[in-house]
């Protein structure tokens, strides 16, 4: 079973389809579905660098931070994610078209995904609930005149 397992996920699409005895290489039947979801996921993240942040985050530091941070690491996967579709269908015969690749990408966005919504789940409750202490705080606190200020360090 390993020896199989082992063979399917490194052999190039060239010999799968050999093997298979397919006229051609194996067909790539995610072609579409994974090059709009990486694509997708980097117009998002261009987006939300570019006008997102001013306009749906601005005045929300924590949801700034965690899409800042999360959205980065995403758009990272997304890119890496093009050169890997790239070489599964131009580069049929080489190393990167071995299916390992492909999946150590989707193990990647995976654990991506489970580390977001572990954030979420024990994280972020909390964060927002001292943020949210924080600034009940400083409504008592009071602020600073600038007059006496200027005027007192002259």
């Amino acid at each position: 079973m390993s020896t199989n397992l082992f063979q399917w996920l490194f052999t190039d699409p060239i010999q799968a389809g050999s093997n298979g005895n397919l006229p051609g290489a194996e067909p790539f039947h995610f072609l579409w579905p994974w090059l709009i979801f990486c694509l997708a996921g980097l117009l998002i993240t261009f987006y939300y660098s570019v006008e997102g942040r001013k306009r749906f985050v601005r005045n929300k530091p924590l949801l700034k931070y965690m899409f800042d941070r999360y959205l980065g690491w995403f758009a990272v996967i997304c890119f890496i994610g093009l050169p890997l579709i790239g070489a599964r269908v131009l580069l049929d015969g080489y190393f990167f078209a071995w299916r390992i690749w492909r999946y150590l990408w989707l193990l990647s966005l995976v654990i991506w995904a489970v580390t977001w919504v572990v954030y979420l789940v024990r994280k972020y409750p909390a964060e927002k609930a001292n943020y949210q202490a924080y600034q009940h705080r400083q409504q008592y606190i009071p602020k600073g005149n600038k007059r006496k200020v200027r005027s007192a360090s002259r």
